[in-house]
């Protein structure tokens, strides 16, 4: 690989397993990694380039290359992924889940309802109309 940026590299180091150093006289077999694959892609009309690294010793790193037609589009993607993500991310923590679709609502609109049967005077109404604008 002729260049990784900064940041990278420390992932990279710690994904194969390897040691940053800062001259190639420096090398010697314990400080270098593992990967089982690496190679650059081309793509794009630009051809830009992205190295991919496979099988690598302490790696659990996913990439994921979101691209569109415009900047909006992309922006709007990565959000939408992010939100995903933390979807993920929350029931791995916390495998609970509350439904969505208006359902809590619909939920409260039958309790509501079951409470106002119970209810023998005018205020039944009012306990009924609250119950029909969550419905």
């Amino acid at each position: 690989m002729r260049w990784v940026a900064g940041g990278d590299v420390e992932l990279l180091a710690m994904a194969t397993g390897g040691r940053i150093i800062p001259r190639f006289k420096e090398i010697t077999p314990e400080k270098l990694g593992r990967a089982g694959l690496i190679r650059e892609l081309s793509f794009g009309t630009a051809q830009e380039k992205m190295l991919v690294i496979k099988d690598c010793a302490n790696s659990k790193v996913v990439t994921i290359l979101v691209r569109g037609s415009s900047h909006m589009i992309v922006e709007e993607a990565k959000r939408s992924l992010h939100d995903a993500l933390c979807v993920v991310r929350n029931l791995v923590k916390d495998p609970k889940i509350v439904y969505g679709g208006g359902s809590a609502e619909l939920s409260c609109h039958l309790a509501i309802q079951a409470y106002a049967d119970k209810i023998s005077s005018v205020d039944q109404y009012a306990v009924r109309a609250f119950a029909d604008a969550l419905e």
